[in-house]
């Protein structure tokens, strides 16, 4: 049976999301559109937001990005979710002994969502956003989550095409599927400068009962992504990720989320 969903709820989850999502603020115009609502009926759910601090309103460039009390939403479901809590620990670790920014993902509806990173201690570091999506074509988290497709479902996800983010991402299909192969047999994958020109992601899979629930990796600047480091972070990255899974496995968590 279909769930029949409460209108006035949905849009305005649907306003939070789409301004979660991108990564530009959005002006009363460009939320109208997106969200295909008429603006008579958006302007008092925004100020309603506003007010409430689950969105921002810029008072200069009259854009809006996520509130206080949005954030507070999200940080409090993290910090119920103890599988998390458990990969966290091992991120502290990984951090601890190669400095670079350790994060981890989901798949949610086909793309990598970033759910928490450890940050680094130097002064050049990633710069990325918890709460974000990206593809999983084109990142390490996202090409280890592939492989829990088969070929016919990857083909089938981009026979529309991929976006190219720089000169570096890859966006033929077959090019794609060796990659996502590769990844399969040697139980990690990576990226270079494929979102962002000047930074790379080695990536392994969290295995949960025989089964990929998640990816965690590690992001650095190019320019420190000499061989020795990176055959370093790849051996961090996968016996953590075997301690991972088997401490989940034995406090019978059968899920990060």
């Amino acid at each position: 049976m279909e769930t029949l969903l409460h209108n006035p709820t949905e849009r305005v989850t649907n306003i939070l999301k789409i301004i979660a999502k991108n990564s530009d603020k959005l002006n009363f115009s460009s939320i109208s559109k997106l969200t295909n609502m008429p603006k008579s009926t958006l302007s008092p759910i925004l100020k309603t937001l506003v007010e409430l601090e689950f969105l921002v309103l810029d008072p200069i460039s009259q854009t809006y990005s996520i509130g206080l009390a949005t954030f507070q939403v999200g940080q409090a479901y993290l910090e119920n979710v103890n599988g998390l809590e458990i990969i966290k620990s091992h991120m502290r670790s990984i951090v601890a002994q190669c400095n670079e920014t350790c994060q981890i993902g989901i798949n949610h509806n086909n793309e990598v969502l970033y759910l928490t990173k450890v940050e680094c201690s130097l002064p050049i570091k990633l710069m990325s956003s918890i709460g974000r999506n990206l593809p999983l074509y084109c990142t390490g988290l996202g090409r280890v989550l592939l492989c829990e497709y088969s070929e016919e479902e990857i083909r089938n996800l981009y026979s529309n095409g991929m976006n190219q983010f720089t000169e570096n991402t890859v966006t033929d299909i077959e090019e794609l599927l060796k990659i996502v192969k590769k990844a399969k047999i040697n139980k990690f994958a990576e990226e270079f400068g494929e979102v962002t020109s000047d930074a790379c992601c080695i990536a392994v899979p969290i295995i949960i009962n025989n089964k990929i629930n998640a990816a965690i990796g590690v992001s650095l600047p190019i320019f420190r992504a000499n061989q020795e480091e990176i055959l370093k972070i790849k051996n961090l990255l996968k016996e953590h990720s075997l301690s991972i899974s088997k401490e989940l496995e034995n406090l019978n968590i059968k899920s990060i989320i």
